[in-house]
């Protein structure tokens, strides 16, 4: 437990991304689109594991900052994780993630839990998680953009030498930083703006889940479903808005300064993440209202009223189903064209060799870092897009293609989220618990031999002279006098160690 405080302080908001490539990942096993019952029992194994992930990394979300504030003030700990843009986009993965789990619970709720006492619980606990995330989704969209937009947020370098340079000086510092920070800011124009809008996007999906179905009808009532759809409209319309405007400035970037360093090459997945997830929220959002519609506005038939009724029942839902349609068929075909250039843009990287400037080693573009995880969570949205086209329209239609594809993405985004968790394990776990052990058995031992005297007496006794016999062509004081010459150097080596010895000092 003494190396708990180790663990926490280095957290960062990033590690979130574990939780939404888990549970994303459990969400696909759950509804596969060639459904199996093995498929099932590895998504609990999986959301499991979600779950656990989240639960550590709120804890030490949590911890972090009462360390952090307790050491450095809160107003440092806002300006390092809220103001500065290394950090701040990346709370966006805390409310994404936590989607991937109300997700699965929901199923849950209406398929494993149905008819049962546990399915209302389940059902009240998702609404509310819901609207819990509906908050924290809007805090990280607005509240980080204002922040973003408020000033040139590179905290590190400000306030640096103030003290110590004249008013001239200081002035020309602050026009020097000016320039630098709108010249750092033309470069910072990347993916992972987008992080912090995505949430919007898929807490706007979510609902569509459960917003209409028996269960969430049996518990509540008709004007908090109305509530619900309304919610969840302008939710996506907003998002979807805000998305495009990002991506519009992202694909400047990409014209101007060129895909991606090798190192960050798989942020380019992160525009697929509103572009799947969008397509299937509308797909639900509109599935809802034609739901709705028949429930809740059944007519009579035999009169002119109740067949203008019938009229409107059957025209209003089915405008906005093919509205529907034609918005997920256009997000969903950006996705194809995105993704194909972002898998390009990493074979094009597969020659390249670059300096690890930590370790001083080559590294391929097939070395693991974090960044990997950043390929999960949008590969999963584009098959749910993808899948869903399948369930709602292949009735109607043969549309077996949309399946075929969204099984590809669902592969993908589950090995891609299987090999991650190793990776991650492997790099930063693994040699975590080694140092501890590792340490832990150097103070047992330290201590071990403090307590043991005759380990002790015998580090203290002077070892025995041994009497070297003599042989020709050597001297026995000559090789004594060597032996002390050797101890005065390595005394005087040890003092230069430790004390920094210098022709200075006296």
């Amino acid at each position: 437990m003494k190396y708990l405080p180790e663990f926490i302080n280095h957290f960062e908001p990033f590690f979130f991304v574990m939780v939404m490539g888990t549970g994303i990942s459990s969400d696909l096993l759950h509804s596969f689109p060639y459904p199996a019952c093995w498929l099932k029992i590895c998504s609990y194994i999986m959301f499991a594991i979600a779950c656990i992930i989240f639960v550590i990394l709120q804890i030490f979300a949590i911890l972090h900052l009462f360390i952090y504030s307790s050491e450095n003030g809160f107003q440092a700990y806002f300006n390092h994780y809220f103001r500065n843009l290394n950090h701040n986009v990346f709370w966006g993965t805390y409310p994404m993630g936590l989607v991937t789990l109300i997700n699965y619970i929901s199923m849950i709720a209406i398929k494993e839990a149905a008819g049962t006492v546990h399915a209302k619980r389940l059902m009240y606990l998702v609404y509310i998680m819901w609207w819990y995330d509906v908050l924290i989704s809007l805090l990280s969209a607005w509240g980080i953009s204002f922040i973003i937009w408020q000033d040139y947020n590179y905290t590190e370098n400000k306030n640096k030498n103030k003290d110590c340079r004249s008013n001239s000086n200081q002035e020309n510092l602050e026009i020097t930083r000016s320039f630098l920070s709108r010249k750092t800011a033309h470069s910072q124009l990347k993916s992972i703006l987008l992080l912090a809008v995505i949430p919007i996007v898929v807490v706007a999906s979510s609902s569509g889940i459960f917003t209409m179905t028996d269960l969430f009808s049996i518990h509540f009532n008709r004007n908090i479903q109305l509530l619900t759809l309304f919610v969840t409209a302008l939710l996506w319309l907003h998002a979807i808005i805000f998305v495009f405007i990002l991506i519009s400035i992202y694909f400047w970037n990409l014209y101007v300064n060129k895909i991606p360093a090798m190192s960050q090459v798989f942020t380019l997945f992160l525009v697929l993440g509103p572009l799947g997830q969008g397509s299937f929220g509308i797909l639900l959002l509109t599935e809802n209202v034609r739901k709705y519609v028949q429930r809740y506005y059944q007519t009579n038939t035999g009169t002119a009223i109740s067949l203008e009724q019938q009229i409107l029942t059957l025209s209003i839902p089915w405008s906005f189903k093919v509205m529907g349609l034609v918005l997920a068929l256009g997000l969903l075909a950006m996705g194809y064209f995105f993704s194909f250039i972002s898998f390009i843009s990493i074979i094009s990287y597969s020659q390249k060799r670059e300096i690890d400037p930590e370790t001083g080693k080559y590294k391929r573009i097939y070395h693991f870092h974090k960044g990997f995880w950043a390929m999960t969570f949008p590969m999963g949205t584009m098959s749910l897009g993808s899948t869903e086209i399948f369930v709602q329209y292949n009735e109607y239609v043969p549309t077996g293609a949309f399946r075929v594809i969204g099984t590809i993405y669902a592969v993908i985004c589950i090995l891609w989220t299987i090999f991650c968790l190793l990776g991650s394990a492997y790099i930063y776990w693994i040699p975590g618990m080694k140092s501890l052990l590792q340490s832990a058995y150097n103070n047992n031992k330290e201590n071990s031999g403090n307590n043991d005297p005759s380990i002790s007496d015998s580090t203290t006794m002077d070892k025995p002279s041994i009497e070297l016999p003599y042989y020709e062509g050597s001297d026995n004081e000559d090789n004594d006098e060597n032996d002390e010459n050797d101890r005065d150097r390595n005394d005087s080596d040890i003092i230069t160690n430790n004390c920094m010895y210098s022709p200075n000092m006296v």
